[in-house]
């Protein structure tokens, strides 16, 4: 077909080169049009006889040069259809429009190349016409035409703050128009009978095969079942109705305050204006768009990539004002005085819930669809109050506000409880509520309130949009990202924990440990400061998991490294792994201080540090295990090598990798210290140790067959991602 295809243009295109270079020949009879071609597009539609208005209206938008001259394709309604328009709109003639408004109409009914049905069908992309049998076959369905909204001048009332008060005149990109036909509804798994594309548009008929937006291409008067209407100047496809001025949904929505007035008043939190120009009458003019939320404003819709044609439209799912302001009266009063002071992270969700990055065709829609969340949702048709088509997508008029999961899961309280509102954006900056909300994984989490947080150096400035951290030095900054996501993490266990009776321990999502003691809870930095916390209200959620409401962050904030340099009665082994270079003190340039490092940690995720005591390793000097620290030169260590080596394969004997043992009767066996060797048939092994685990009652035996108790007085110090035991005999590798 392409082949063919291409063989006609060809064809067509040296009949009308052979009419160029011999159009003042003597005999022209052998060189007229072939009688399927006709005039020009404005021959052909003045020699019909009924569409004068067009014509009219085509000289009153300075578009009769352009077209007498060039190829076009032109969408023509008859007089009829435009003297039906005229009278729904309150116009007596066309006479009555504007420049600007008889430009906008017209550019609406008008392509700027010639384009036969298959090539209206089938966009160019990739350096090839999109065939029936292509990736993207008719699914390319938007048609850019030279129409523009008439600018319009809009007061900012809340985003960006630097424009509040201010007001600013809008002016629109390009119109695309959206030509619907059996092939897209087929290629898209639409219904082929006319039902999703008459539930858009419910005032319009569906031509059965081809509808240019709300109009039905219906076939030429002269020739049934033809469409197409080929001239020597491009094509004409001929409408039942006048194609109106097409709002996108942000003009649609602004214009019907009725009905969405509640909705747009959100939305314009988000909003921002961009790329200013001045206008003929040197006055500075802006684009609007949107922030975070989808962007209804832009008029490509959500193929915003330039290179490619424009596809996808948007669905805006927009509850009407009375429905919409229901629902917000189930949750302000609570612990809020208005919308106004809502998170604005809730304001995202219920308004980012509500638009589709697709067109939503109801056919589809009753059998379920996924929101922007990817949450799973069920439209019915009788949760459609009407439908609008505009130039950017539909919007459906609501009965009911779509919920995400994510205020019917576990942390939906947080969205509405003033309370949490830290926690609340701590979370989703760290991007965790998607991982929270869905219904398939169930969750426990821990929320500690916005004044325990605080007190904790970590707060949400609402100003800059950023969570913050106080060092040392009192000063508020942006927190790191890794540190943040630690915090949320810690309060975080992917499944149920319904059950605090007695004694345990937690590895929560961060990889770091909590313990908890009937109800008390502890983290790392917890039990160092002796600050640990309670459960204060417990939720229930049926869908995913529990919301526990704690007394206190926890806080997990200890490293390995700081055990060793911060207890005096780890010093021996403290300075041995210095002199070693195993352990460091290195400058951390975010928090602006010397962190202590021990050098392997990275190399796996879990540890287990077993530290001998000042005495254990005063012993092991006496029993010549270790040399006398005062005889070890820093870095150099010793002359000997072969020392060198025994003395770093004694402390590294000293950590159990890729295990978090604690004294609480779970974990035995034997288990691989830190301290390698090469086997010449297996590679790298690692030297083992044996645990056996009694509750409160942990005794470890090492290759030399010593068995060394922990004293449980000693034991479980709880580092990140780890823990520590003070031991009173070294270990023996």
């Amino acid at each position: 077909m392409k082949k063919s295809f291409k063989l006609l243009v060809a064809a067509t295109l040296g009949a009308f080169m052979i009419l160029g270079i011999f159009g003042c020949s003597k005999t022209p009879e052998l060189y007229t049009d072939p009688p399927w071609l006709g005039g020009s597009n404005i021959e052909t539609l003045k020699a019909r006889g009924n569409y004068s208005i067009f014509l009219k209206l085509m000289d009153q938008a300075n578009y009769t040069v352009p077209i007498t001259k060039q190829l076009f394709t032109l969408f023509v309604p008859d007089d009829a259809a435009f003297e039906k328009y005229f009278q729904e709109n309150g116009i007596n003639s066309v006479e009555d429009l504007s420049k600007d408004q008889s430009v906008q109409l017209f550019t609406l009914h008008v392509l700027r190349n010639p384009r036969s049905r298959f090539q209206l069908i089938y966009e160019y992309a990739w350096s090839e016409l999109q065939g029936p049998d292509g990736e993207y076959a008719s699914l390319f369905m938007r048609k850019e035409v030279p129409s523009v909204s008439a600018p319009y001048t809009e007061f900012v009332k809340y985003s960006p703050a630097n424009r509040i008060g201010q007001t600013l005149k809008i002016y629109t990109d390009n119109k695309f128009v959206p030509l619907f036909t059996t092939d897209w509804f087929e290629d898209y798994g639409g219904a082929l009978d006319g039902s999703d594309y008459t539930f858009m548009y419910p005032n319009s008929q569906w031509g059965g095969n081809m509808n240019w937006h709300s109009s039905m291409v219906i076939d030429d008067p002269l020739f049934p079942g033809e469409k197409e209407v080929r001239t020597a100047s491009g094509f004409i496809y001929f409408l039942d109705k006048v194609i109106p001025p097409m709002p996108s949904i942000e003009e649609y929505l602004k214009t019907n305050p009725d009905k969405f007035g509640l909705y747009y008043d959100l939305m314009q939190r988000f909003a921002n204006y961009i790329n200013p120009r001045t206008n003929e009458l040197k006055e500075q003019e802006y684009k609007k768009s949107y922030n975070d939320v989808s962007n209804i404003a832009e008029e490509r819709g959500t193929s915003t990539n330039t290179a490619v044609p424009p596809q996808n439209m948007f669905t805006g799912f927009i509850p009407s004002n009375d429905v919409l302001q229901a629902y917000l009266d189930k949750f302000i009063p609570l612990y809020y005085p208005s919308v106004d002071s809502l998170p604005k992270v809730t304001l995202y969700y219920i308004l980012q819930s509500q638009i589709s990055a697709s067109l939503a065709l109801i056919s589809k829609l009753q059998h379920g669809f996924f929101n922007s969340f990817g949450d799973a949702l069920v439209v019915t048709k009788s949760d459609i109050k009407d439908s609008y088509m505009c130039s950017n997508g539909v919007v459906y008029e609501m009965n009911k506000v779509l919920e995400p999961n994510v205020f019917t899961t576990v942390p939906g309280e947080l969205f509405f409880n003033s309370n949490y509102s830290t926690f609340l954006y701590a979370l989703q900056t760290a991007n965790m509520l998607t991982g929270l909300s869905s219904p398939d994984n169930d969750v426990t989490l821990f929320a500690p309130t916005n004044a325990t947080i605080e007190a904790y150096n970590i707060r949400y400035d609402k100003d800059r949009l950023q969570m913050q951290w106080r060092g040392a030095d009192g000063i508020w900054k942006a927190m790191r990202a890794t540190d943040l996501t630690d915090f949320v993490q810690d309060h975080i266990y992917y499944g149920i924990l319904d059950d605090f009776t007695g004694e345990g321990y937690i590895k929560m999502s961060s990889g770091n440990f909590i313990h908890y003691n009937n109800g008390v809870f502890e983290g790392a930095e917890n039990q160092m400061l002796g600050d640990n916390l309670s459960i204060e209200a417990t939720s229930v959620n049926d869908k995913n998991g529990i919301l526990y409401k704690v007394s206190n962050p926890i806080k997990s904030y200890v490293l390995m490294g700081s055990i060793l340099m911060n207890d005096p009665d780890l010093s021996t082994f403290a300075d041995l792994m210095t002199k070693t270079k195993l352990l460091a003190m290195k400058p951390d340039s975010y928090l602006k201080m010397q962190v202590p490092f021990i050098s392997f940690l990275s190399q796996t995720s879990f540890w287990t540090g077993l530290f001998p005591t000042n005495a254990a390793m005063a012993q092991a000097q006496l029993d010549g295990l270790i040399p006398p620290l005062d005889t070890i030169a820093d870095g150099s260590v010793n002359k000997d090598q072969s020392k060198n080596i025994a003395l770093k394969d004694f402390l590294l004997y000293h950590f159990i990798r890729n295990y978090a043992v604690f004294d609480d009767g779970e974990l035995s066996g034997p288990l691989p210290s830190n301290r390698s060797y090469v086997d010449p048939l297996l590679g790298t092994l690692y030297s083992t140790m044996t645990i056996t685990n009694n509750v409160n009652n942990l005794s470890i035996t090492d290759l030399s067959g010593q068995t060394v108790v922990v004293d449980h007085a000693n034991a479980d110090i709880l580092v990140r991602q780890g823990v520590v035991h003070k031991i009173d005999k070294v270990l023996k590798y």
